[in-house]
């Protein structure tokens, strides 16, 4: 190829806006709030999640230091913070919590990237919930999912508020695996609710 066919591709792809960018992530385990990069994830977090579907500061401090089914890593490009995961290991599936990268890494395959590596080392049922489409931000991840692979479950999961004060929450349910989420979900619920039983306790204790 001569140099001025690689200059007019190089420019069609600046300007088609359909340029790749090859991204080389890794996960960093973080085991309490003294974590190298807790505090980055905290702040995404607030700043992701609204109040009544994230956890206090001291809510996530309990759940880090006594249960072992719950999983926080931070998501590293070249040694640089871009987002994180939180999920819940179970018997028989996996939920992830909460995921998120930062604004300035959004809509560069960080996000997507992330999600394939994530569940390619998940070797059960991968599960997660998502806010009704009734905006377009709600209506785009739904799609995000789906192209990764994951199908809307029928059902309408009512989530109980993670502050503990706030209404009930309307929420769909996606999994990778339509067929056992769709057969398990009484299942799914169950182990949801534990969690927020959980929750309740650490709430309590705060107080």
């Amino acid at each position: 190829m001569g140099i001025a066919t690689l200059l007019c591709c190089l420019l069609n792809l600046l300007f088609t806006n359909s340029l790749i960018i090859y991204v080389m992530l890794n996960f960093l385990k973080i085991d309490n709030v003294y974590a190298a990069n807790f505090e980055d994830i905290y702040n995404l977090y607030v700043d992701a999640f609204p109040k009544a579907e994230r956890r206090t500061w001291a809510a996530l401090e309990s759940v880090l230091n006594n249960d072992r089914k719950f999983n926080m890593f931070a998501i590293m490009s070249d040694n640089k913070f871009v987002g994180f995961v939180n999920y819940w290991k179970f018997e028989r599936f996996f939920y992830i919590e909460h995921f998120a990268i930062l604004p300035q890494f959004r809509n560069h395959k960080y996000g997507s990237e992330a999600m394939k590596i994530l569940m390619a080392q998940l070797n059960m049922p991968v599960v997660l919930e998502v806010e009704m489409p009734r905006s377009i931000v709600a209506s785009k991840r739904i799609h995000f999912y789906e192209r990764l692979g994951f199908y809307v479950l029928s059902n309408i999961y009512m989530q109980p508020p993670y502050d503990g004060v706030s209404f009930m929450i309307p929420m769909l349910i996606m999994s990778n695996d339509y067929h056992f989420a769709n057969r398990h979900f009484q299942m799914i619920k169950n182990n949801k609710k534990d969690i927020f039983e959980l929750l309740k306790d650490s709430i309590k204790e705060q107080k």
